[in-house]
Parts: C-alpha cells; structure tokens; sequence
C-alpha cells in the first residue's frame, strides 16, 4: 500500500549471562520420573539442582515440535549442559505410543537440538521400569 511503512525494529536486548546457570534440562512431568531424571542430568553434569534451568510437560522433550523460548535463552545465557528427557512405561502425552516409538521420538529430537545448540555437551535421557538411562551425544 503506498504510504505505509515498516517501522524500524529495535534490536533484540540479548539476556546478560548467567554465571551460575550451567544447564537447562527438557523433561516430562510424569512424577514417576522426573526426580530420577533430574538427578541422574546433576551427576552426569556434575552441576547442582539450583545450576540449571527446567522446563516440563506431559511428553517431555519429544512433546516440544521445535526450540522453546526458555531453551534458547538459557543458551544464549551461556549453559553448557542442555539435557532432554522423555521415558517410555505408558507416557500421557503420547498416549498408545510403544517404549520403542517414545525412545525413538527422543533420541531423534535430541539429535536435532544438538544441532541448534551446538556449544553445548548434549545428554539423552530415557526412562524406563522405574529407572533411567542417560547417554552423552556425540
């Protein structure tokens, strides 16, 4: 349209670091899993409960279809360790979905955020039979 113009976009204010923030971990919420997850991301990062950020719904990490706001702004608040968690045994938010299709869907997903997140040491995390299961991503 003639006389319409775009206005200037202010450039995005990037958030300051956070020195005491060393990691962000992806995760369901289920109770039967989300302590043992989160311990099991500490010891591997060998970070502290209160070093890392968390965000958690029914599907875990497989249940968010791209980055989150908060996983990018812990990045770019310089976290190290990202971690994305998901478990098999019935999972709420993918329901009827197999152990081996929920492993899958996290593994995949993980793989992808390595990617976007390529500074940072990557851990997949898998919860099955009351326990988990954590690997380092190459």
């Amino acid at each position: 349209m003639i006389g319409l113009t775009n206005p200037v976009r202010e450039a995005r204010e990037e958030p300051p670091p956070d020195p005491d923030a060393l990691g962000f971990l992806q995760l369901c919420s289920d109770r039967r899993y989300h302590m043992k997850v989160m311990e099991a991301f500490e010891e591997a990062a060998d970070i502290g409960s209160d070093q890392y950020y968390i965000e958690a719904r029914p599907g875990g990490a497989p249940s968010w279809s791209d980055t989150t706001k908060m996983g990018r702004a812990a990045y770019r608040r310089g976290v190290r360790f990202m971690g994305w968690a998901g478990h098999g045994d019935r999972c709420l938010g993918f329901r009827g979905a197999s152990n081996d299709e929920l492993r899958s869907k996290l593994e995949n997903v993980a793989k992808k955020r390595r990617d976007d997140f390529p500074k940072a040491a990557h851990f997949v995390i898998f919860g099955l039979g009351g326990e988990v299961e954590l690997k380092r991503l190459g």
